[in-house]
């Protein structure tokens, strides 16, 4: 190591994104504690991919998927947080890189979708990506794509429609905000395709609803999603 490599060392450790702790040598990203208590998300539901409470699915039962089938890596919690923070409002490749690979381990070791066509990811609207500067979602779906060898369309999907965060929003008007919030880019042929769109979390589903939607009316033959987690 450099005396350089060994100054920022000393003076800018590298931290544990989930727990701020300093990383090991042999560390990266996440601390060997934290990694170790990430566990894929596989007791669901087998099309929404909900998890069941009492062995029963809510989300099935209200009626209110537009997609085939749905599956997240994780459960929703502090540490998952943490790194979709960073890969969201940071635009650290590094953590894409890092989700990209345990979501190829979770998709070789469930194998959810029978068969994919294209992968692409929930847009931003051009006000907020000029903004952010980046999509995380496309970070993500690159990285997913070069795992595992499917057709990467970014732009597949575009956002006609400004919407407000959905963060603080009831049920109703997550589905009202990003109603009507779509278009399909009409460069591409999408129809008797199986279609998986990507997003960072699975919360009440209305804006993966709204593009599933989308796809649907447009001839799209099977539409699964897939999120990182599972609010």
């Amino acid at each position: 190591m450099s005396f350089f490599s060994l100054f920022i060392e000393l003076f800018f450790p590298k931290t544990c994104i989930g727990c701020h702790s300093r990383l090991e040598n042999n560390e990266h990203i996440l601390c060997k504690e934290c990694k170790g208590s990430l566990e894929f998300l596989s007791d669901v539901c087998e099309v929404c991919g909900s998890i069941k409470k009492n062995g029963v699915c809510n989300v099935c039962e209200s009626g209110e998927i537009s997609f085939d089938k749905a599956r997240s890596v994780f459960h929703f919690n502090k540490i998952i947080h943490n790194l979709i923070h960073e890969f969201k409002y940071n635009e650290m490749k590094k953590v894409s890189k890092y989700l990209g690979k345990l979501t190829e381990e979770y998709l070789n070791k469930f194998q959810p979708f029978e068969h994919v066509d294209i992968i692409t990811p929930i847009p931003l609207h051009k006000i907020k990506k000029r903004s952010r500067g980046f999509n995380q979602s496309e970070y993500l779906t690159r990285e997913i794509a070069d795992q595992m060898k499917w057709d990467h369309i970014p732009n597949l999907i575009l956002r006609k429609k400004f919407t407000e965060t959905q963060t603080k929003l009831t049920k109703k008007q997550r589905r009202v905000n990003v109603s009507g919030a779509f278009k399909l880019n009409p460069k591409f042929d999408v129809k008797n395709k199986n279609i998986l769109i990507v997003d960072d979390v699975f919360t009440t589903g209305a804006t993966i609803n709204s593009a599933s939607n989308l796809l649907r009316n447009n001839g799209v033959n099977k539409i699964y999603v897939l999120t990182i987690a599972r609010a």
